[in-house]
């Protein structure tokens, strides 16, 4: 949560995901960002969670490594559904022009989507379980 850069929600999500987790007593501001940055030479960026528009929760909202996990792949999972329910659309489509219409990317609404679904489960199952 301490990453200066949000991932952005209309967006795939990236490929590679490495995800930091400390295991303290109490939370230590800046600890794993700087491990990742200065040691590891990795950039970190945070989840877009204020596109949830959920009160009381900020992209700066540490969360448990498996409800972060479970987001990722949901949100990898729905991206991948998006790209081929637009693909198949695109096949099916009439004419050029319709399927001019119909590329199989997704648009930033559609990405954005993807997204707050994918964080809207881990959050329940996240809550379900704890």
């Amino acid at each position: 949560p301490d990453a200066p850069y949000t991932l952005p929600a209309s967006f795939p999500p990236p490929h590679n995901v490495i995800v930091g987790m400390l295991i303290d007593r109490r939370v230590s501001t800046n600890r794993s960002l700087q491990r990742a940055e200065e040691m590891l030479n990795i950039h970190a960026a945070r989840l877009p969670l204020d596109e949830l528009h959920v009160k009381n929760l900020t992209s700066e909202e540490p969360l448990n490594v498996d409800c972060v996990m479970e987001l990722m792949q949901r949100w990898w999972w729905n991206c991948d559904r998006l790209l081929k329910d637009n693909a198949s659309r695109e096949m099916h489509a009439v004419g050029k022009d319709e399927r001019e219409k119909h590329n199989n990317r997704g648009t930033k609404e559609d990405y954005r989507r993807c997204f707050i679904e994918a964080a809207a489960w881990a959050m329940k199952s996240q809550r379900d379980r704890h």
